[in-house]
């Protein structure tokens, strides 16, 4: 089938899957729809028309789009607040009863996870009445999770004693233990469509929301608020925050991220909670402290040398002893997406967000990969992140500022080089950040080209 009368039918396809179950259009979607559908998306188009989600040509085309990056405690801030905030809440008004849903769990490890969190931190009774649900629309991810079954990628950000407690070793990889596999129920769902159960206590729906076009995450977003209680949770990824009617929800910044809480009947809407403590860490989340700043500056000057190799060599000495040295992580993820190596720079930022979801050059740079990919819409909520953990982020609106212009919202564009502009004049340093040899002048007068152009 040739490219122009192949076009209008990936159109065809695109647009169903976005009114269907949300998903933006772009090139990732557009691949899937080819490779599913190869020389008869005329069949694919009628096949998805007369079919639900749950029929082979839906799956075929979820499993084209599978993206599988996840890991066991991905979310380690989250659950830290999970163990010391959220929970003592809930038992504290519900007694020992508990209904958790995990929404897009994918192949499970991040709500199993969520489940060891559970088992360890409650009585055997509590843990009776824990209710546990992870859904997901794509069946062959959730086939994985029902089997627990996993290779040693899921495992990188573990040890020895982790696997020792929860897996049994089989032939093929490490299997989650009975007494964990049996806390979770396993079920397909549609976000778009409906939640698998009411009167939740905890909704976490991690690095989803991103995917989904603005009217999807409306729908998605007012699904959740109805299905949870009043005092119920929403836990939602790092790089995710709320999109539509923010006021409704009680919001709580804390040193790990944001949290979003349904508030209890007759309280104050529209009101923001400061935690200025941190929750103590667990014992297998203990921040360690960053190794010393001139080991750490030494692999910065090399890196603004072009001796990328040399830094890298003294990055990976630093991350031997200082494993969550969150810098360190985002310096090395800098230098692997300069070489186009994408899997492996995102994993490396992934580290530091998990540590700290507040990271402004890790958001940054995972916004570029984005980019890379052909994922602008992704990029463009990556830069966002960016911005609002870093107002004024000069690397961020630069771009981010690019991205707007060339969409034609100049004066949006504007505004966010002008914030930059304003937040240098006090810049304590040379250099706009340590990802760059860009000097704090080359910047501002950078900034004011584009402001005046």
């Amino acid at each position: 089938m040739s490219i122009q009368t192949s076009k209008p039918l990936v159109t065809t396809i695109s647009n169903l899957v976005a009114e269907r179950i949300g998903l933006m259009p772009g090139k990732a979607l557009q691949d899937a729809i080819e490779e599913v559908g190869g020389d008869d998306l005329g069949a694919l188009v009628r096949a998805l028309e007369s079919s639900d989600t749950g029929s082979p040509a839906w799956q075929a085309i979820l499993r084209a789009l599978m993206i599988g990056e996840t890991y066991f405690f991905r979310q380690r801030a989250q659950l830290n607040w999970l163990r010391q905030m959220v929970m003592p809440d809930l038992l504290k008004r519900h007694s020992n009863s508990m209904s958790l849903w995990s929404a897009g769990c994918a192949t499970g490890e991040e709500v199993y996870s969520l489940a060891i969190t559970l088992y360890e931190n409650l009585s055997p009774t509590q843990r009776h009445n824990i209710h546990l649900i992870g859904s997901d629309i794509n069946r062959t991810a959730l086939d994985t999770a029902r089997r627990g079954l996993y290779r040693d990628w899921s495992f990188r950000h573990t040890d020895l004693d982790f696997k020792d407690r929860y897996f049994i070793g089989v032939e093929t990889g490490l299997q989650i233990k009975p007494f964990i596999r049996q806390m979770v129920t396993f079920t397909p769902n549609n976000l778009l469509t409906s939640t698998p159960i009411n009167k939740l206590d905890v909704i976490t729906c991690c690095n989803v929301l991103l995917y989904l076009h603005e009217e999807a995450v409306q729908q998605v977003e007012n699904h959740f608020f109805e299905a949870l209680t009043p005092g119920g949770w929403l836990l939602l990824g790092q790089a995710e925050t709320l999109h539509t009617d923010r006021d409704r929800w009680l919001t709580h910044l804390y040193a790990g991220g944001v949290a979003y809480q349904k508030p209890l009947e007759n309280t104050v809407h529209n009101r923001i909670v400061y935690h200025k403590a941190h929750p103590p860490q667990a014992p297998a989340i203990i921040q360690v402290e960053p190794e010393p700043r001139s080991l750490y500056e030494e692999a910065v000057a090399l890196l603004r040398a072009k001796q990328a190799d040399e830094a890298e060599t003294i990055l990976r000495e630093i991350l031997a002893s200082q494993a969550n040295d969150a810098r360190a992580h985002i310096l090395l993820g800098c230098i692997l997406a300069n070489r186009r190596q994408i899997a492996d720079a995102h994993a490396e930022l992934d580290v530091a967000l998990d540590g700290n979801p507040l990271q402004a050059d890790a958001h940054y740079l995972k916004g570029m990969l984005y980019l890379e990919s052909q994922q602008q819409a992704t990029a463009e909520e990556a830069f966002k992140s960016a911005l609002y953990c870093h107002k004024g982020h000069p690397l961020t609106a630069v771009m981010l500022g690019n991205l707007y212009a060339q969409s034609g919202a100049v004066d949006k564009a504007r505004r966010i080089w002008t914030a930059a502009l304003e937040n240098l004049n006090g810049h304590s340093t040379a250099h706009v950040s340590d990802l760059s040899d860009l000097t704090v002048d080359a910047m501002r007068e950078l900034l004011e080209n584009q402001i005046n152009e």
